[in-house]
């Protein structure tokens, strides 16, 4: 049940998150009110204002008093206002001014509330494969929440328009924020911030050259490019390379359905190897299989799915190792410094995480919309080569990116559990 208690909150954040990065940017631009160019300048500047917010809302999370609930008050705060913010996006912002400003709120919001739980869950255990288990139990949640976000509206709603399924699912979302707040108030509040003269400033700190963090956050940052991008130009390669758009939603349930049922899997592979070991091994085949999405065209429906279950039991990694690596490397850096600081460690995370978003949909949207594409009542996609070109190879790439910046990176569960045993002499 402890397990319920905390994970439930990746349900409606990864329901939101699905919406946001998946189907709003491509339903704003189909009403025409904004060009595709502009919306993905848009959603970029977002990302970019929103970076400021995760370094200082991780340093003050770490520095809010434990009497104040320091974790889950930021939570209680937050949702709330977020929720307000992403009805008023739906709403349809009539100016890029405007999008510009409700996208900002709510990834700031978004951050108030990530941040804080993230930073909670490195805080439950000081164990190892405790760690992945935190993390895994989080990513599965957040996986069933994108799953039904996909498969509830069209089971509920009658013949829905898109509108119709944004209303419906961001009311769902409200409903499961409430039950999630309600069992993360169960959730034991064991934060240890040690900060010996540490403050905002000095967390660049950790930027030490050649330590295990910068080659973690360095491949973190490609390999996230590599995943945002397939994610943003979904609906477009369905659409208008497999010609297809009624599998949309199937397609992306089992993906995520693919990406959920693998994480027992690189929970037991991380403890028989090492959790760098099974990241770059999905990592790896990831980028192999991923070519293949160059052979497809209309009429390679099977092989377009064949790839969409592989791939998605490869990002069961992506999603489950990293984040428990970088809890490993906290313990790491309170070993060698005697600051213990998880909030700015996932702070930074965050702010990676958003950047490589960012950089997803400004590359793609920016390309896609001076080069093809720019929807209206009859568009028609009149290049598919450089959209199947970004979908594909270049992720394929910045994968084998990130491998290469992993080279020497080694912590074993043994070396993990001699900083903790000398932590706690």
């Amino acid at each position: 049940m402890k397990y319920i208690n905390y994970g439930l909150l990746s349900f409606p954040a990864a329901i939101s998150l699905l919406l946001m990065q998946v189907y709003i940017p491509p339903f704003i631009a189909e009403q025409g009110i904004l060009s595709i160019t502009i919306i993905g300048l848009v959603f970029f500047s977002a990302r970019l204002v929103d970076t400021v917010s995760d370094p200082l809302i991780g340093y003050l999370s770490d520095k809010t008093p434990l009497k104040t609930g320091k974790r889950r008050i930021w939570i209680l705060v937050s949702v709330p206002l977020f929720l307000i913010v992403f009805y008023l996006i739906i709403l349809l912002p009539k100016s890029e001014y405007h999008l510009l400003l409700l996208a900002s709120l709510w990834y700031i919001l978004g951050t108030a509330i990530i941040i804080p739980y993230y930073t909670w869950g490195s805080e439950l255990s000081s164990n190892y494969n405790d760690y992945t288990k935190w993390t895994s139990v989080r990513v599965v949640f957040g996986l069933v929440g994108s799953i039904a976000a996909l498969i509830l509206p069209v089971l509920v709603l009658d013949n829905p328009s898109t509108v119709d399924i944004l209303e419906f699912t961001l009311c769902f979302i409200a409903f499961s924020f409430l039950v999630a707040i309600l069992l993360i108030l169960k959730v034991p509040d064991n934060a240890v911030v040690k900060h010996d003269g540490f403050s905002i400033i000095t967390a660049f700190s950790i930027f030490k050259k050649g330590s295990f963090f910068n080659k973690l956050i360095l491949s973190h940052f490609f390999n996230g490019i590599a995943n945002a991008l397939p994610a943003t130009l979904f609906v477009f390669f369905v659409t208008y390379v497999l010609k297809r758009s009624e599998l949309v939603g199937p397609l992306l349930v089992l993906y995520f359905l693919c990406a959920a049922l693998s994480a027992p899997l690189w929970i037991k592979l991380s403890q028989k190897w090492s959790k760098e070991a099974a990241w770059k091994f999905a990592m790896t085949l990831a980028s192999i299989v991923f070519l293949g999405v160059l052979l497809v065209d209309e009429s390679a429906l099977v092989l377009f799915i064949s790839i969409t279950i592989f791939t998605g039991f490869m990002a069961g990694a992506d999603l489950c190792l990293p984040s428990a690596m970088l809890a490993d490397l906290i313990d790491v850096d309170e070993y060698e410094t005697g600051n213990r600081r998880p909030g700015i460690y996932f702070a930074i995370w965050g702010t990676v995480s958003k950047l490589t978003l960012a950089f997803a949909i400004g590359i793609s949207f920016l390309i896609l919309g001076l080069q093809m594409f720019e929807p209206n009542g009859q568009s028609e996609l009149v290049d598919v080569t450089v959209l199947t070109l970004l979908y594909a190879l270049l992720p394929a790439a910045l994968k084998l990116v990130s491998i290469v910046i992993m080279r020497g990176y080694e912590l074993s569960s043994d070396a993990h559990q001699n900083i903790i045993s000398n932590l706690e002499k």
